[in-house]
């Protein structure tokens, strides 16, 4: 599994000099929630538009190889923005938007920004229920589009990439529930990427293909499981954490890669792989409108993937 299930990110003093600038806090009367770092929400309410801007560090610390043995690895870090979108269609349906960018530095220790894909989504309340526990029930859709760098690096100024290329289709179904008088929400949550999507891939890549390469890349189906818990200390201070878990199909790469000899055939199977991480954050709310969302993703177990070590801060703001 690589990194690019992490991309997302970029400059922290920005986040810093948007929060100081935030109205202070004004008394309220019951628990505020402003969502995990990770597990979505149900549909918004009609007309209301939820802004969320996360800055992400994502850093390699090590390797869990095809017995899930860890092994140490490194390598440069990445910086991430994304800026997801949410806005209340209807009362049963949002719809929403993810920008993102990249700013990271290659094995020479260049660095450049770059535009990373998008993210299209749209979701389905499927059930909303009355009384203290106040149940939802969702149905996401959502569409990955290339609209980051996924090939040709050898072309660009450093050769990292900032997408995958691939137009991926996504189902979920997320449900949240309140406990303990509405101070403890639960949220869990599934999302299934299809079987199939594939991109053409020309010269070197997010998939690891050297230069002179043309040929496709197929991905197999991923499945993102999430378990999320979040308990309000007061109007302001909110606890959360997250169980994390990542499982992706095997994929596959095929072409050929052209030499002064002539081309040869290129073709490799990457193993079906999975990691486990926890989720640990913090919330402080300004008001009903304004919260800051700050933890990191630390993974604990895999396969065939990475260890990772994640921070990253969100200003969720919604009116």
């Amino acid at each position: 599994m690589s990194d690019r299930v992490n991309r997302r990110s970029a400059g922290t003093v920005v986040v810093m000099l948007l929060a100081s600038t935030l109205p202070g806090h004004a008394a309220a009367e019951g628990p505020r929630f402003a969502g995990p770092l990770l597990s979505p929400a149900p549909p918004l309410p009609v007309g209301m538009l939820n802004i969320e801007p996360y800055l992400i560090n994502s850093q390699l610390r090590g390797l869990y190889d095809e017995k899930g043995n860890r092994r140490d690895a490194g390598g440069p870090d990445g910086w991430y923005l994304a800026v997801p979108v949410q806005y209340g269609l209807h009362e049963r349906v949002t719809i929403a938007a993810s920008l993102n960018a990249s700013y990271n530095r290659d094995d020479a220790n260049e660095r450049a920004f770059d535009i990373g894909d998008t993210t299209l989504s749209a979701l389905f309340g499927l059930y909303k229920g009355q009384g203290v526990h106040r149940p939802t029930l969702t149905l996401a859709v959502r569409q990955s589009i290339a609209t980051g760098h996924h090939d040709r690096l050898e072309e660009r100024p450093i050769s990292v990439a900032s997408g995958t290329g691939v137009g991926a289709t996504s189902f979920g179904l997320h449900g949240q529930a309140y406990f303990l008088d509405g101070h403890l929400r639960m949220r869990a949550s599934t999302l299934w990427r299809t079987p199939g999507a594939n991109a053409g891939v020309r010269g070197q890549s997010a998939f690891g293909t050297p230069v002179g390469f043309d040929g496709r890349v197929r991905l197999g189906a991923a499945v993102t499981s999430l378990l999320a818990a979040e308990y309000s200390l007061s109007p302001t201070w909110v606890l959360a954490g997250e169980l994390l878990h990542e499982r992706e199909s095997a994929g596959s790469v095929h072409g050929r890669v052209a030499k002064a000899t002539g081309s040869e055939e290129m073709y490799r199977r990457d193993p079906a792989s999975w990691r486990f991480s926890i989720v640990p954050a913090i919330q402080y709310h300004w008001n009903d409108h304004v919260a800051l969302v700050a933890g990191a993703q630390v993974s604990l177990a895999g396969r065939n993937s990475s260890e990772v070590f994640v921070p990253r801060v969100a200003v969720n703001m919604g009116w």
